[in-house]
């Protein structure tokens, strides 16, 4: 069993290596072929451990390759992109509510397409939506589509793994109406219903958010400055209903039950005690999983606290590998897509870890707590730091304080609250109360915590492989004394902790053109320097791309300051990301195009004639002129030149055709290699003029996925095209970066998305 499940899940992991999912043919006849040569080795050679493991790998990457190809074809045909669908179908989760509208889960059973999307309402006078009601809506949607960018969330993948099927919105139609109302025994109905009751006993807390994560996993209402606190002292983990509290819940069945037959002795003939309390304890954890969504690691404690309640009512004692090993198994035959969840590592590791402490922890002494939960933070790092690109050297003491207060006094009181609910609301609303105020004292210990120099430490984006030599290292570590080689678990784990990204060299620079969708984020690297050249959109204080995207970026690339920072002008799109870049890193300089820009930070006006030079590199800006009448923001946008003795690059953010027309008659300096294309490929803008005085040999657009801008517009780019002018486009290419030598050699660019294509990948 051990031996098929470890060869299983490697198996799996054929989801993380190829770049694109093979023909259901050829996965039919390579399987058969595989097969024909496991059975004839292990018959000719004697080697029936060796085919066991070999079948277990071939059987491990074809059900999940099968099962890839089946949410492959459940993705919305290419065809109905931006087109209007009446779909029929369940609303799949508790929705999420916002100030402009809701967003929600959306299962479609339409003969025109039969598949999970995530949808939003924009209306203030949107309908309240309950999970598992009947629909019809008009919606118009799109395929799975992310950001591509180093360090960065990969949401494609996210919503593969969640079997999501495309995005997009609901139209203004008479058609939108509701079908059916939720059945009253529907687990996410009963969600909602908590959802509601404790959103109404903590109208004003601050920690509501919290106790629905612990109650229900819903975490829609936790605020961003909470989960950056969480994440920052490595506690983030306790909002997943974890191990701890699941057994707990079992635990809290199986006592009433041994109480039960304490005083009705003649129970005992009716059924065993052990029975008894075994079914009862792992009912209440089922409940609870079910109540929790049944995520990643609620399945996995879940499946192994069922298998340990097994071995208890069949008198066995279970081995914990074995234990481990039907866990993994089943974890897996349920969702082969498992593997490509950060939470199914960290949760196996996790236990994993535990195991392994508990079976040593007799020679620990009265310190085992301590080293058990320093060995955890240490154990978790080559995760972090492969996954997150950041350690929290704070997770020790943060861990220890919080552990026992969630799982043995928040989470009970916010169970008791559940208990309560629905037929004593004075009760729940009490112990609900205790839990908020018991997480507000908590949360400012932590936020001290995170407060403190080194709290957390950022890494650089490693390759994978240094991850998995980490983690290897690690083991050997911490294998039992005597082993020969332990020493070099050290030198396994070096890699990743002395890692840095590859560095320009004086006289060349380094742009970067980062993917933010509708927007524009840049940055240019010297040897010794660097400039952020707009910062991408802010669209609600939760989707932050100066967050999300540049900030991540940077620490990804070891970038601890900024030395200017240019917000072209004030448009959302280009200036919504800087607060969050200037309250997370110390910027030199900070150069915008009006003054009503970033009122808070100082700034300096960007001026036409202004230059300087770093590591042999000249920046200059030219354009806007203090002369210049247009009073339009777009026109009044920082245009800037990089330019080495040898390569050139102009970045002209949102100018239109006034500014170009400005830019001609001044004779300015604007021919380049490359050009950042004006207002994103607009058509009122890349006149025949600008574009032949520039010359470029390559054009970058910057723009959203099928963006309702219609960015860049279809005569713009046959102006580029008729000039023999290469274009990309970051909706397509991901974060492109492109190198600029200090030779005359030709540049190179990296599209981010080919450089690290996977088969969840559009």
């Amino acid at each position: 069993m051990r031996t098929f499940s470890v060869s299983f899940f490697i198996g799996t992991l054929v989801l993380w290596v190829l770049p694109r999912l093979p023909t259901l043919d050829a996965l039919f006849w390579g399987s058969i072929i595989a097969v024909g040569v496991i059975i004839g080795a292990a018959w000719r050679y004697q080697q029936r451990q060796t085919a066991k493991l070999l079948a277990g790998v071939l059987l491990g990457s074809v059900y999940a390759l099968w099962v890839a190809s089946g949410v492959r074809a459940d993705w919305l045909p290419e065809a109905s992109e931006g087109e209007d669908m009446l779909l029929t179908g369940t609303i799949a989760d508790v929705p999420e509510w916002r100030a402009d509208g809701s967003s929600f889960l959306f299962d479609s059973d339409t003969a025109s397409y039969r598949g999970r999307l995530r949808l939003a309402w924009y209306a203030e006078d949107a309908p309240k939506l309950h999970a598992g009601e009947r629909w019809q809506l008009l919606v118009r949607g799109k395929r799975p589509n992310g950001f591509m960018n180093p360090n960065g969330f990969d949401y494609e993948q996210w919503l593969f793994s969640q079997r999501i099927g495309g995005s997009g919105y609901v139209r203004k139609s008479a058609d939108n109406q509701r079908l059916a109302a939720a059945s009253w025994w529907q687990p996410n109905h009963l969600r909602q219903q908590l959802q509601e009751k404790i959103s109404a006993a903590l109208p004003d807390s601050a920690m509501t958010g919290l106790v629905q994560g612990l109650a229900i996993a819903y975490t829609a209402t936790i605020p961003q400055q909470q989960w950056e606190i969480l994440r920052q002292t490595g506690t983030i983990h306790l909002l997943a209903i974890s191990g701890l509290h699941i057994t707990m819940v079992a635990s809290l069945g199986i006592l009433p039950v041994w109480g039960l037959w304490r005083l009705f002795p003649g129970l005992y003939l009716w059924l065993p005690l052990r029975v008894a309390a075994g079914l009862s304890g792992g009912v209440l954890a089922t409940a609870y999983s079910l109540l929790a969504g049944f995520n990643i690691p609620t399945q996995r404690t879940l499946i192994m606290l069922l298998v340990v309640m097994a071995g208890l009512l069949w008198r066995r004692q279970v081995p914990f590998s074995v234990t481990m090993s039907i866990a993994l198994l089943l974890v897996l035959l349920l969702d082969p897509l498992a593997s490509l969840a950060v939470g199914f590592w960290l949760s196996f590791l996790t236990v994993a870890l535990l195991a392994f402490l508990g079976m040593r922890q007799r020679k620990l002494g009265k310190s085992s707590v301590v080293w058990m939960q320093l060995v955890l933070s240490l154990g978790t790092i080559p995760l972090a730091a492969g996954f997150f690109g950041m350690i929290s050297l704070s997770s020790p003491v943060a861990n220890l304080l919080a552990i026992p207060v969630i799982t043995f006094v928040v989470t009970p009181l916010v169970l008791l609250g559940i208990v309560f609910a629905g037929w004593w609301e004075a009760a729940a609303t009490g112990v609900w109360t205790v839990a908020a105020t018991l997480l507000e004292w908590l949360m400012w210990v932590l936020e001290w915590l995170a407060a403190l120099p080194l709290s957390s430490v950022y890494m650089p984006l490693v390759p994978l492989p240094w991850v998995v030599l980490a983690i290897v290292g690690f083991m050997l570590l911490w294998l039992p004394r005597g082993i020969p080689g332990r020493w070099l678990g050290i030198l396994l784990m070096l890699p990743l902790m002395l890692y840095q990204p590859p560095k320009v060299v004086p006289g060349a620079f380094r742009l970067s053109v980062l993917d933010v969708g509708q927007g524009l984020a840049t940055v240019v690297q010297t040897a010794n320097h660097t400039l952020v050249f707009d910062t991408g959109p802010k669209v609600s204080d939760s989707f932050d791309t100066g967050e999300l995207v540049v900030l991540p970026w940077l620490r990804g690339q070891t970038i601890n300051q900024v030395d200017t920072l240019i917000v072209s002008h004030a448009d959302n799109d280009h200036s919504g990301g800087a607060n969050a870049l200037l309250n997370a890193l110390p910027v030199t300089n900070l150069l915008v195009s009006s003054t009503e820009i970033l009122t808070n930070h100082h700034s300096n006006l960007c001026i036409a004639g202004q230059t300087w030079q770093w590591d042999g590199v000249t920046f200059t800006i030219l354009h806007p002129a203090e002369d210049f009448a247009d009073t339009k923001k777009n026109n009044r946008s920082c245009v800037l030149k990089i330019a080495n003795p040898h390569h050139r690059v102009l970045l002209t953010a949102d100018i239109e055709r006034p500014a170009e027309k400005w830019l001609l008659k001044q004779a300015a300096d604007i021919p380049a290699d490359v050009l950042l294309l004006p207002h994103h490929g607009s058509k009122t803008s890349s006149s025949p003029a600008f574009i032949q005085a520039v010359a470029p040999k390559l054009g970058i657009v910057t723009s959203g996925y099928r963006n309702r801008f219609n960015h860049p517009h279809p005569s713009v780019t046959q102006r580029y095209q008729a000039r023999d002018i290469k274009l990309l486009n970051t909706a397509e290419t991901g974060e492109l970066r492109l190198d600029f030598p200090a030779t005359p050699s030709n540049l190179h660019w990296r599209e981010w998305r080919t450089a690290k294509m996977h088969l969840w990948q559009r």
